[in-house]
């Protein structure tokens, strides 16, 4: 064990001088390049954060070239995801570590074929990347959360185009950009090759910011469909004590009961209810109560049970209550955050569920130590009514998702809900990467969307990214606003992440021609070892 520290140590402080001050260095601009996502300005830094490392690591030899490329990549998401840990340090850490893995086997992938043929490795590397980014949302281990199109959110102009090319075309353009970047400061490059390196950057920006002063409208149009955001400001201890039920539901009746009576639906952040709603009739009484005196439709986030193949599991859930006070429909969350609402593929790997680990490793009780948790996810996506229209919801971590959003709204959703309980992360940068993320699937699907958190950035945002109505963060208030039902489908939205999926398949091809390569070079050099 004291082996392996001290091989984890030397790699993060390394004895040498030059590789010290390498290091530092690519820690530097991986803090740049997460900086790029703080709220307002700081997007214009993803546009070059990645030319000098891309400089360094394609000057060193594969093995050094290993080290460089994974310390970036692990710096950057530790920059950019911190905040994880305010509710699950192991959950952080192994996101960290796993996340990790991705870009470096990217850089590595880049770095092969930069070495072939440098040419080829420019041309190829925006593909890599948002390749990368595209498989990050296949599987339950997915954690697509620092896309590089996420960044420019703050530009209205600029994340117009995501309608068309989505979150994952924007990342391509950001990672070309930095290509040509690069170009000026290549030796052996000419210079007028260096001025046309510098003038088609410019000019991907300045077209990016032209396209979106065209689409974007001058007059904003209002929103006809009445709606009420409910937002409680709940502390999580407070809420989740035993016994303290009572003080969230009188919090959100009372919020309902400031309103002007107009909505036509309320709606409660994720797990805004501290029950089981799905099997505490008091629960459901006392919601169904709420509902009948409002006259209107209340969508509520709470957790839900049932039984899955003779076993009780648990969900992270939504409920809508009628008019009447009947509780008529519920959505289990699909998507949910590996290492933190669950283990991936946890049926597969049961010796990481927490009734495992807490046999055999006894610091988890002793230390309190706030483990991932074992919801089960969800099978399907699920439309909500509400008078004449029919909305979808996406539960916190599940916005990530540009594909999942697509479907949703492919099946028929006027306008998409989205609850969060994000009181998790305090003010860190978290709660605000959360909430672009959120806006960017609007702009996606040309889509009137609703936010609503437990605490902090709930609003009302238009199919171009505009948001018409917020509170501020840990207001308790109830927000009434209008939103409008979708009218049209955009280009994203009729044929698709086509950006995201010709460059995973075009990931794939090239990892599959190295592997082939690596293969038979091996088997070349085992025949000539043996005929020698």
């Amino acid at each position: 064990m004291a082996a392996i520290l001290t091989r984890i140590g030397r790699f993060f402080v390394p004895a040498e001088l030059e590789v010290r001050k390498r290091r530092l260095e690519l820690m530097i601009w991986s803090f740049l390049l997460s900086l790029s996502f703080y709220p307002e300005y700081f997007g214009f830094l993803a546009w070059f954060s990645l030319v000098r490392p891309l400089m360094i690591i394609t000057s060193l030899k594969s093995r050094e070239a290993f080290g460089a490329a994974y310390f970036f990549s692990f710096f950057f998401n530790l920059f950019s995801i911190y905040w994880v840990a305010m509710v699950t340090v192991p959950g952080m850490v192994s996101a960290v570590i796993i996340v990790a893995f991705y870009y470096t086997a990217i850089l590595m992938t880049f770095h092969r074929v930069y070495r072939f043929r440098p040419v080829y490795g420019f041309i190829l590397l925006p593909f890599l990347w948002v390749g990368m980014e595209y498989f990050r949302t296949l599987s339950q281990f997915a954690f697509p959360w620092s896309d590089l199109g996420y960044s420019q959110s703050y530009y209205l102009y600029i994340i117009q185009i995501v309608s068309v090319v989505s979150v994952h075309g924007l990342s391509l353009l950001i990672v070309a950009v930095n290509v040509l970047l690069w170009q000026i400061f290549r030796k052996g490059v000419a210079v007028e090759n260096k001025l046309t390196s510098f003038f088609v950057s410019a000019a991907v920006v300045l077209l990016l910011v032209a396209y979106g002063w065209i689409v974007l409208p001058k007059y904003p149009v209002p929103g006809k469909i009445n709606v009420a955001l409910l937002q409680g400001s709940v502390p999580i201890n407070v809420k989740w004590t035993k016994g303290n039920a009572m003080h969230s539901f009188e919090l959100y009746d009372s919020l309902t009961q400031s309103t002007s009576d107009s909505a036509l639906l309320y709606i409660w952040p994720e797990t805004a209810a501290p029950c089981y709603l799905s099997h505490d009739p008091d629960c459901q009484l006392y919601l169904g109560d709420i509902a009948r005196r409002s006259g209107a439709s209340h969508l509520v986030g709470a957790l839900g049970a049932g039984m899955v193949n003779g076993e009780q599991r648990y969900f992270n859930s939504c409920f809508q209550l009628e008019p009447s006070g009947r509780m008529t429909k519920r959505y289990d969350k699909v998507k949910l955050v590996p290492f933190s609402e669950q283990v991936p593929y946890q049926d597969k790997l049961p010796f990481l569920k927490k009734k495992f680990l807490r046999k055999y490793l006894t610091f988890i009780e002793t230390y309190d130590v706030q483990w991932w948790s074992d919801f089960m996810p969800g099978d399907s996506s699920v439309l909500f009514e509400v008078g004449d229209y029919h909305y979808a919801v996406l539960i916190c971590f599940e916005s990530t998702f540009p594909e999942f959003m697509r479907e949703v709204v492919r099946k028929g959703a006027d306008f998409v809900v989205g609850i969060t309980n994000d009181t998790w992360f305090g003010r860190s940068v978290g709660i605000h990467m959360h909430s672009r993320i959120f806006l960017t699937r609007a702009v996606e699907n040309r889509c009137w969307c609703i936010r609503v958190a437990n605490s902090g950035l709930t609003y009302i945002v238009d199919g171009y990214g505009r948001i018409r109505q917020d509170l501020d963060i840990y207001d308790v208030a109830a927000l009434e606003g209008k939103v409008n039902p979708l009218d049209s489908y955009s280009f994203f939205t009729r044929h698709g992440d086509v950006a995201g999926l010709a460059s995973f398949l075009i990931t794939l091809s090239i990892i599959g021609i190295l592997v082939a390569a690596w293969f038979i070079q091996k088997i070349l050099s085992r025949k000539s070892s043996r005929s020698a």
